[in-house]
């Protein structure tokens, strides 16, 4: 699986959407079940599944799928 297929595979299943439902424009206003406690449960999974290591600012800077990838492209994830 491509990584970006992960990153997908990961936001579905923790926001519970389809992958239809997801566009780089999709914010927490766009998907009921992001909210905080699933937000940290996606980063955890970030750095586990990349062995990555974000920082506050980055992870409240991912308030939205785009800003989600161009932060872990940051990190050397090739989405």
């Amino acid at each position: 699986m491509s990584k970006l297929g992960r990153f997908n595979q990961l936001v579905c299943e923790v926001f519970k959407v389809n992958e239809s439902d997801l566009s780089d424009s999709a914010t927490p206003d766009d998907i009921e079940d992001w909210d905080s406690v699933t937000h940290m449960d996606l980063m955890a999974l970030f750095e586990e599944e990349w062995a990555l290591g974000l920082d506050v600012e980055e992870i409240t800077e991912m308030t939205s799928i785009g800003l989600m990838k161009e932060i872990l492209r940051k990190h050397g994830v090739d989405l």
